[in-house]
């Protein structure tokens, strides 16, 4: 079971290999293709999670930016209709962020003031190319 926060659901789906370091790079490119070769399960999840484990963010399991991720996770865990420790399938939960966020063009506002928004905004999403 991989433990993942909601709004990470929409960060895997536009990642193009920026990020904070290359560790960060490298955990990130390596659990997205976990997920998709594999579809485990996903737990929801409030706290840090297997993305946050190389991010900058993240000190000692907690992240000195929760107010505004936690803004973002609930915008998510709202618009999709999930809750903290629900479990779901992890290309159901991609396919449920594609067709209620992303293809719906609300991604701005689920993401607030997200400092990587503009890449997601602009960007095509890797799922374009999975459906």
């Amino acid at each position: 079971m991989i433990y993942l926060r909601p709004h990470h659901s929409l960060c895997i789906q536009f990642f193009i290999g920026k990020g904070y370091s290359p560790e960060f790079i490298r955990n990130m490119t390596n659990v997205i293709s976990d997920l998709d070769k594999n579809d485990p399960e996903i737990c929801i999840t409030d706290k840090c999670d297997v993305i946050c484990k190389f991010c900058p963010n993240n000190i000692n399991g907690k992240c000195i930016s929760e107010i505004k991720v936690s803004k973002i996770d609930e915008n998510c865990k709202s618009t999709i209709s999930l809750s903290t420790g629900f479990k779901i399938k992890w290309k159901t939960l991609r396919s449920l962020a594609d067709e209620n966020i992303i293809k719906k063009g609300i991604l701005p506002e689920i993401c607030g003031e997200c400092q990587w928004k503009d890449i997601c905004i602009n960007a095509k999403s890797r799922t374009d190319n999975l459906f």
